[in-house]
């Protein structure tokens, strides 16, 4: 039985087992260098194959093969020419003078990747950030639930012991929001409670808030001296639905100012003389507010383009436009398309 020896990817051979021993003991081979039995198909260190074979049968049988060399695959054959065996000349003739087949893969040696174990502090860490983002989603799911359906969900919500209400009451930009979709009645002074910190902030402005006369709701003026601001109307917003009449005299609002006053749902008395800062497109927005009866526009500087809004506002009683710039015929067309509403152009 002769034996096959692979090295690098290279196949010599095959040599008689004494031959291979000779080679081994000479150095020109190594235990590890790969063998097989000829006629086998299983690649063994050399040494283990010599082991096999005992010395008193050099020329002995090996092991029962259990399958027949199956042809290559690739059907290559390379002549072993000058290899890292050239120490003996009698293995390079031998070599140069047989034809083998090589053997791919013969030599390769498979990597095998374990994963590391994760330690218990990997998976506590790991194990809270997936809670994290668990409770992250299922709160948002179920704010846009309350936000798509309130009047369903309010209630369902309140059984689990989840005051909706005052959870969104506390979050600033959201109370902006639902204070713009509240319409309710205005209510007397004695009758608004405010947190702390809303009520210090109104008092520290320099508005005075007054009561009105035999009705509801409040009047809001604004101080003279120093002019009031856009960023101070929103000091207004935790009262906004129980303002009633707000005068802005001579203030320094502009139109981004007026998206403040259109917060106030129930506001019917609306005064901005003097507020030069103001345009047409600012005073144009107010034809949102529904319930508008009273417009003071003198001195603020408009055209004839605002006749169009302000016919629009259909709950206007009285409107005042001195020194506005907007032309007689402006006027004239404003009066015919609101009949009821006393316009004074001066």
């Amino acid at each position: 039985m002769r034996v096959f020896v692979a090295r690098s990817g290279q196949t010599f051979g095959p040599y008689e087992i004494s031959q291979a021993r000779d080679f081994l003991t000479a150095g020109q081979l190594q235990p590890n260098d790969y063998a097989l039995f000829e006629g086998q198909t299983e690649w063994k260190f050399l040494s283990e194959i010599l082991a096999a074979v005992p010395e008193a049968f050099p020329h002995g049988a090996a092991p029962e093969s259990q399958e027949v060399l199956p042809e290559s695959s690739s059907g290559v054959e390379t002549t072993v020419g000058h290899s890292a065996v050239e120490a003996s000349p009698q293995f390079a003739a031998k070599s140069d003078k047989r034809k083998v087949r090589k053997i791919q893969g013969a030599a390769k040696v498979q990597t095998v990747y374990v994963a590391r174990k994760k330690g218990v502090v990997s998976r506590i860490l790991s194990t809270i950030v997936v809670f994290s983002l668990m409770m992250i989603l299922a709160v948002g799911g179920i704010v846009g639930a309350y936000f798509a359906m309130p009047a369903k969900m309010g209630p369902i919500l309140k059984k689990f012991g989840v005051p909706m209400d005052q959870i969104l009451a506390s979050t600033p930009s959201l109370v902006q929001k639902e204070e713009v979709a509240v319409s309710s009645e205005p209510l007397a002074p004695d009758e608004i409670f405010l947190d702390a910190d809303p009520f210090q902030t109104l008092r520290q402005s320099g508005m005075r808030i007054l009561p009105l006369e035999d009705a509801k709701g409040l009047q809001i003026i604004a101080p003279a001296d120093p002019p009031m601001e856009d960023k101070e109307l929103e000091t207004l917003l935790p009262i906004a639905s129980h303002i009633v009449s707000m005068d802005l005299t001579n203030s320094k609002i502009t139109d981004q100012g007026i998206a403040s006053v259109l917060r106030l749902v129930n506001l019917k008395k609306l005064n901005l003389e003097g507020a030069t800062e103001v345009t047409v497109s600012g005073v144009s927005k107010l034809k949102s507010l529904t319930k508008l009866e009273y417009l003071n526009l003198i001195n603020v500087k408009l055209d004839d383009s605002i006749i169009d809004s302000l016919s629009t506002i259909e709950s206007l009683r009285e409107i005042y436009l001195f020194q506005t710039g907007i032309s007689e015929e402006a006027i004239k067309k404003l009066k015919k398309e609101r009949p009821m509403t006393f316009v004074n152009a001066g």
